[in-house]
């Protein structure tokens, strides 16, 4: 009996030991259009960026502004409903005149897990650009990550929680066949 209940301590204190992963990760953008650092001649209607994971669709958005700091998108930013995967966030913009924007983007992931980010384009032909001194944004984003209070479940808990029901689990199966195999004790 001690060596089933010492075995079940020591996988216990081993699946404590494991590292809780999960805590606040980054979402990658896969791509966006326009491009980070893009110059082109004539502004779309609708800016883009995909992202590689999932994004709760009431609190993650997509936003412009221009070089002086003014958000001059619509107001529609946020995760594009007709892509099955909600992986990809749309924004419509008005027609933009010459000059250089960030579009800055906040992701809330179905796990709680917030990360925000932007990129840039330039509006107008490169000599424009080049005077305007307009560079890309470095590594395609501004990243900043948190994990979202109240957002949803935490993984730690999650963990934990399964550690002790299985340790129950296994606590009540050593129990109950050390009595059946042992009816005097």
């Amino acid at each position: 009996m001690k060596k089933q209940v010492s075995a079940v301590l020591l996988l216990l204190v081993g699946l404590l030991m494991v590292p809780a992963v999960g805590y606040a990760h980054l979402v990658e953008m896969l791509s966006s259009f326009p491009e980070n650092g893009a110059i082109i001649t004539e502004a779309p209607g609708v800016i883009t960026a995909v992202f590689n994971e999932e994004m709760q669709s009431d609190t993650s958005n997509l936003q412009v502004f221009d070089a002086a700091g003014n958000q001059v998108d619509n107001g529609s930013g946020g995760v594009d409903l007709n892509d099955p995967n909600h992986a990809s966030m749309q924004v419509s913009v008005p027609s933009l005149a010459e000059g250089a924007y960030t579009v800055r983007w906040h992701v809330v992931l179905l796990d709680g897990d917030g990360t925000a980010g932007a990129f840039n384009f330039f509006v107008g032909d490169e000599a424009t650009a080049n005077a305007a001194n307009f560079t890309p944004i470095p590594n395609g984003s501004e990243v900043e990550t948190t994990a979202v209070p109240g957002a949803g479940p935490s993984n730690t808990i999650w963990l934990v929680a399964g550690i002790l029901v299985s340790a129950l689990f296994i606590g009540g199966g050593v129990f109950f066949f050390s009595k059946r195999n042992n009816p005097a004790k």
